[in-house]
Parts: structure tokens; sequence; C-alpha cells
């Protein structure tokens, strides 16, 4: 508004120079009453208007942002309950059958779900952050499966400072223990990597045991919740594979690695 306003201060000044170069003699009163009378209201409800649809936008951009919270919010929710699930079942099987194994499951319960709590509260975590949650996991599955489950992990740590929604892995070392490792007799080996290749980031889970298919090319529940949260911070970029592979099943993310996180850019707001 205060830019209008000036601008037609200077409107009717220039156009009073041009008629005195012209012949006409100048009026200072006249343009006085030009001004006050019909350009500067006019300049005002231009700057209004300018002003109320620029705050019109940033209400429209904000709200788009909550929106993306919320449904990241959702997302993630989904997913601690089902990986608590999962954990009180096996602790459920251990009680009866070794009560002092029960007992450090607990511990490495106590320990997810502070980790969990700590995701619950943040859009992202550092890379190292989620190699935690994974590792806690894996403690309480190997108190279940004993000598059937082998872990070898693959791991850069120059990659652990980089920041991905919480949870990324868990929800594919969860599946290569239910589908690749449980139903073997002798159980099977799950190998975790991070590495960056050609200016990507590689994410990869890999286990042993029968191929896994998706179904239709859509998955479970767990991987459509983790392609939604993958959407929803890298945008279209990222990508998340998973299929069979060298005797067994690979799950491998990928996204750029100057990529930038589309859904704190989106809460930022253009320009900051």
């Amino acid at each position: 508004m205060l830019t209008c306003e000036s601008a037609s201060a200077l409107l009717p000044v220039l156009d009073a120079w041009i008629l005195t170069r012209g012949g006409v003699q100048f009026n200072l009163g006249k343009l006085v009453q030009l001004y006050t009378s019909l350009v500067g209201p006019a300049m005002m409800i231009v700057g209004g208007l300018v002003a109320a649809r620029a705050h019109s936008e940033e209400l429209r951009v904000a709200s788009e942002a909550e929106a993306l919270v919320a449904k990241n919010r959702l997302l993630q929710g989904q997913v601690h309950p089902h990986v608590l699930f999962n954990a009180l079942n096996g602790l459920a099987e251990l009680v009866h059958k070794d009560p002092k194994a029960a007992e450090d499951a607990i511990r490495h319960l106590s320990d997810l779900l502070r980790r969990l709590l700590r995701a619950s509260e943040h859009l992202s975590l550092p890379l190292w952050e989620e190699r935690k949650i994974v590792a806690d996991y894996l403690a309480l599955e190997a108190i279940r499966l004993g000598d059937r489950l082998r872990i070898r992990w693959e791991w850069d740590e120059a990659l652990d400072d980089i920041e991905v929604p919480p949870l990324l892995l868990q929800p594919l070392v969860e599946n290569a223990i239910k589908h690749g490792i449980a139903p073997s007799i002798p159980g099977g080996e799950v190998v975790i990597r991070a590495r960056s290749e050609g200016g990507m980031i590689r994410l990869e889970v890999w286990n042993s045991g029968a191929p896994f298919r998706e179904r239709g090319g859509a998955g479970g529940i767990g991987i459509r919740n983790l392609r939604s949260r993958l959407t929803l911070h890298f945008g279209s970029a990222a990508e998340l594979q998973l299929g069979p592979s060298d005797q067994g099943t690979l799950a491998c993310i990928r996204f750029e690695a100057t990529q930038v996180d589309f859904l704190h850019e989106a809460i930022a707001g253009p320009g900051r």
C-alpha cells in the first residue's frame, strides 16, 4: 500500500510537468484536488487488494504445510504401534520359554520405545539415529530367533548425518525377517547397507530365503506407508524398489545426495 501511495503521488506531478512543457499553466490546487479525490483513493484500493492477495497466498501455503505435517504424523503413527505389537508378540513367546531372555528383551524394548518417542517428535532424523532404531529392533528379534538370525552391516558412516524420515529402514528389516528368515527352519542372513553411488544415496536391506515379490507392485501396508512418507519428504525423485536379488530379496531406497527435504521446504515456504 505504501508503494502504491508513493507511485500515486508521483503520477500527478509527472502529468503536471508534461502539461507545463506543452504550454499549459501549472495549477497546484487542481493537482492536489486530483490527487485527493481520485488518484490517491484509487491507488489505496489497488494497494489493499494486492496486500490482501499476498496475505491470502501466505495463508494457503501455511495451510498446505500444516496438512503435509498432519499427514506425515498420521503415517508415522501407523508405523509405531505396528512395531510395538510385533515386539510384544515376541516377548509373549519368550516369557514361558526363556525368562532370562525375556528380561533382556524388555530392556531392548525400553530402548526401542525411547527412540520411537524421539522419532515421533521429529519430521526427520539423522541416519545414525535410524541405525540405532534398527539395531534395537534387531536385538529383540535376535533374542527370539537366536542363531537363526544373522546380521551383517555394510554401512558408510560418512552418511550418518543425512536427514531421513524416521523409521525408514525398520519396516524393510521387519519385512526381511518376517518373509525371509522366520519361515526358514535354518534361518538366514540380513544385510543392511548405506552407501553413496553416482551422486545417489542407496539404503538397502537384503535377506536370504525365498524371494519375495510385491503383489501388483503395491506391497503391503508397511511398504505403501513407506512410499507415502518418502514422497512427503523427498518429492517424486525418491524411489523404493523391492524384488528378488541374489537368491533372496532386496529392498532399495534411492534419493539424490544433494536432494532437499521436500517436506521441510514446504513448511518453510518459498524464499526462506
